[in-house]
């Protein structure tokens, strides 16, 4: 009377993503979780001891890691909230926040080549600087998750992601002639969860990284696959 499958049964409830930035309900009566983004999970000693005072202050010195590169300060005290997200360290001119919009609080990157010997280009000051200025270009009404490898070893999952960009060679013409500068390849449509999808193949080869090049190419692309809409 047993039925045997030679497969898992796929499942049948749609796939929903956990929100992990910003003010999160938890299961504990008068408790919030509060994600923080760390743009591309780069820290500074400063902002290493500024996370942990605010880990003090309102999450008994809990801190927890997401694999977004962000953190979570959990089971903070409801009354506590506002107070907390009128911290400095939340505020306009830091790095970190806890309401960061759709573009840049799901970017994603590698060590790349400041400190990899493997990677071919920069990733984590460009993959800062460009969540930014798309956030700055461009609207979206969900999260898209850009994520920067610096070589075809991946560990950025560019494959994963939304859109993935790849460190690869490029040329631009300089004084017309064609020159050897840090360039991406870029992967679109790369899916997580149930209905997961590596997208293998780039729809973009050897774009330079610098924003002349790469930032239309990205918003024409959010454009067109993810609904965006300038501003």
């Amino acid at each position: 009377g047993v039925k045997i499958e030679d497969t898992h049964p796929a499942a049948q409830e749609a796939f929903e993503r956990r929100q992990l930035l910003g003010v999160q309900p938890q299961k504990q009566e008068g408790m919030k979780r509060v994600g923080i983004l760390v743009p591309t999970g780069r820290l500074s000693v400063k902002e290493c001891r500024d996370l942990a005072d605010l880990a003090d202050k309102y999450s008994d010195s809990e801190i927890r890691l997401t694999v977004e590169q962000n953190v979570i300060l959990p089971n903070v005290d409801e009354d506590k909230i506002d107070d907390l997200l009128a911290e400095d360290v939340l505020g306009e001119d830091s790095r970190f926040s806890a309401t960061p919009g759709f573009i840049e609080g799901n970017v994603v990157s590698c060590t790349g080549a400041q400190f990899c010997p493997l990677a071919l280009v920069e990733t984590k000051s460009n993959a800062e600087k460009m969540g930014k200025k798309l956030e700055q270009l461009v609207t979206v009404d969900r999260p898209i998750r850009i994520h920067w490898t610096g070589c075809p070893n991946s560990c950025g999952q560019v494959q994963a992601a939304d859109i993935g960009i790849m460190g690869a060679p490029a040329r631009k013409e300089v004084d017309g002639k064609k020159m050897a500068v840090p360039g991406c390849k870029i992967f679109v449509g790369g899916r997580i969860g149930e209905d997961a999808h590596l997208a293998m193949e780039p729809v973009k080869t050897g774009i330079p990284l610098e924003d002349e090049f790469l930032i239309p190419e990205l918003v024409e692309i959010l454009k067109s696959e993810f609904g965006a809409v300038e501003k």
